[in-house]
């Protein structure tokens, strides 16, 4: 029996104008929540990247906080 492994999917990294599209807010609302350290982010030769799986942690922790 053969077991096969693939790779893990990586999707691409949001611009906060990406991710305001994505979350249906504004850009500014984005920027306030990197500002702020609600959503992690990363610095790429001067150009605010984020990562998909930091987005899907801040909304696993909204969701939790939503059901208590």
């Amino acid at each position: 029996m053969t077991v096969r492994v693939t790779q893990l999917e990586r999707r691409a990294f949001f611009t906060p104008k990406t991710l305001a599209l994505y979350l249906s807010v504004s850009e500014r609302t984005v920027r306030s929540m990197l500002a702020s350290g609600r959503i992690a982010s990363y610095r790429v030769e001067g150009a605010r990247r984020i990562d998909p799986v930091d987005v899907d942690a801040y909304l696993a922790r909204r969701r939790a906080r939503g059901a208590a």
